[in-house]
Order: C-alpha cells, then sequence, then structure tokens
C-alpha cells in the first residue's frame, strides 16, 4: 500500500473564524484527503517586530514542522505572519513550500516606512523564499510582493471555490421571524469581521443618513466597531432598525431572509463570505476593490460601489 504523502496546513489560531480557516478546512475535506495525509500546524501565537520573539517562533516552527518529516507545506501569506512561518519553512526538512496569498501589508493604511519595509523587502523575500507561490484573485497578482520577489515560482490564480450549499434546506422566515422583522422590510445583511477595512464606517454613515425604515440591517461579527453601532446607532437599535448579532453559527439561515448583501469592504482578495451569499441568492451591493470585480458584473449580477463613501 501506497502510503500517503504528508502536508502541512499553516492554520493562524487568532483566525479560527474567516476565509483562510474555511478555505483550509474545504481543502482537508475534498477528494484531496484520499490522495494526501493533512496535518495542521497550528500558530498560536504572534511576536510583533520584537527580534527575540521572531527568533524564537522561526525556531519553534521550524522544530514542528522537522518533527513531521512531511513533503510540503501549505502557507497562508503574506503579511508578517506568513513571513516567519516560511523563513522557518524554509531553514526545515520540508521539502516543498506552497505560498497562497489572501492578503498584504500593501493593501492596509499603514506609516510610509512600514509600507516601504513590507513591500520592499519583507513580502518579496517572502515570495521568493517559496517553490510554488498562487494568489486567490487575478487582482492579487499586481501585488509588488509577487512582482520582486517572483522568479518563475508563481502560478497564477486559483479561485476560492463556491460554497457547497443547499438552498432548499434552509426555510423562508425563520430568522426573519427571531428579529421581529415582517416581510415587507427588506433586510440587508453585513457578515464579517466588525473592523475599520470591512467598511464598518461607512456602513455606519450611511444607515444615519438613509433614514428609511423600509430597511433593516443585521451585522453579524466581531471586532472594534461594534462599540461605534452602539453610540452612534442607540436609537435605530432600540427601534429594532439595526440589530447587532455578534458570531453566529447559522449564516446560511440569516441569508435566506435577507434581500440585500453589502459588502463595503477597503481591500479584498476572493470573499468566502461574498460567495457564500450569491449561493444563498442574495442581492449583492460590493465595493471596487481587489476581486470583488471578478465575483460581480456590476449592474447585471449585483451593484458596485465606490469604497470610502458612504453615499
Amino acid at each position: 500500500m501506497e502510503l500517503k504523502k504528508k502536508i502541512l496546513m499553516h492554520v493562524i489560531k487568532a483566525e479560527r473564524i474567516g476565509g483562510t480557516t474555511t478555505v483550509i478546512s474545504e481543502i482537508k475535506e475534498s477528494y484531496l484527503k484520499d490522495k494526501f495525509d493533512f496535518v495542521d500546524i497550528v500558530q498560536e501565537d504572534a511576536c510583533g517586530f520584537n527580534p527575540i520573539k521572531a527568533v524564537r517562533f522561526v525556531r519553534k516552527y521550524k522544530r514542528l514542522i522537522n518533527d513531521q518529516h512531511a513533503d510540503s507545506i501549505y502557507i497562508c501569506g503574506l503579511l508578517y505572519s506568513g513571513f516567519l512561518m516560511t523563513l522557518a519553512a524554509k531553514l526545515s526538512n520540508v521539502k516543498t513550500i506552497i505560498l497562497s496569498i489572501h492578503g498584504s501589508e500593501w493593501d492596509k493604511k499603514n506609516s510610509l516606512a512600514r509600507r516601504a519595509l513590507f513591500c520592499g523587502i519583507i513580502e518579496p523575500l517572502t515570495v521568493f523564499m517559496a517553490d510554488k507561490v498562487f494568489t486567490v484573485c487575478k487582482h492579487a497578482l499586481s501585488n509588488v510582493a509577487i512582482k520582486r520577489g517572483g522568479h518563475g515560482n508563481v502560478i497564477g490564480e486559483i479561485y476560492n471555490r463556491m460554497p457547497d450549499i443547499n438552498f432548499g434546506t434552509y426555510s423562508y422566515g425563520d430568522f426573519r421571524n427571531e428579529i421581529g422583522c415582517s416581510d415587507v422590510k427588506i433586510l440587508v445583511a453585513v457578515v464579517g469581521r466588525v473592523v475599520y477595512d470591512k467598511g464598518h464606517r461607512f456602513i455606519i454613515d450611511a444607515i444615519k443618513k438613509l433614514n428609511d425604515e423600509r430597511f433593516v440591517f443585521v451585522i453579524v461579527g466581531d471586532g472594534e466597531y461594534l462599540e461605534s453601532y452602539s453610540t452612534e446607532l442607540q436609537d435605530k437599535i432600540h427601534n429594532k432598525i439595526v440589530h447587532i448579532l455578534g458570531v453566529r453559527n447559522d449564516v446560511f439561515r440569516i441569508l435566506k431572509d435577507t434581500d440585500i448583501f453589502l459588502f463595503p469592504t477597503l481591500r479584498e482578495n476572493h470573499s468566502k463570505a461574498m460567495l457564500e451569499a450569491v449561493g444563498m441568492r442574495c442581492a449583492i451591493i460590493c465595493t471596487n476593490v481587489g476581486g470583488n470585480p471578478e465575483i460581480i458584473d456590476n449592474e447585471e449580477t449585483g451593484l458596485i460601489i465606490p469604497a470610502c463613501d458612504s453615499d
């Protein structure tokens, strides 16, 4: 009997709920599980920019990788965690490093010095060290890290897959009854991390401007902007125009009753949350950033709007 090749999967503990975690889970549960032995390498800690902690991080995960004697390691990058894990893998006994690019410091609002450090050195070096590199959307292939660090090892884009959804499994009206939302209301759902980068500052401003009680908003997820919702939209929460739901494990049930999926993110690659909304037949309003236009055709399969524009 031929032994399966072992592939280590880089899992970031702090992101147990999120797109990259979902992608890794889908790979491990796909037909590939009959061909490969998948083993998680769970990144439990972060080290910031402390050089001593960074050295300890690399030594720790090098040792963990060596203990597995694996054929390959699948690393979620870029960012600092991707760099350190790729470096640990490069120094280890693993044969092949596969790097999937889900995000970059280039996309973030950081200081010029930090962007120069990451985009000029750290992220290109991460790409250079990997044996195979791919992105999850075509837009990401224009990333400066790929242009500077790629050396024939960039294989292109591999899109996130559409989720397997049985639309008929979910009953219409269950969630609306839960929140007291009638059928005549237009239900708008926002699903994901409740942080600035996902456009929540502009959602709050838009709700303030809208002043139309036909619309009901549900905010699903966790993050620092929940406090802004509570303080700035207190009256609308009290009047059940806005519902703050926190983290939920019944997102498809919520999307079944949703009319509009609102996704005003400021940066994105290939959103799993939006693919789920498409699969649940929601109308989509998303920003013209990253891989969003590779999912939605404007005014045909949804509406594409400018980023940072509450109007």
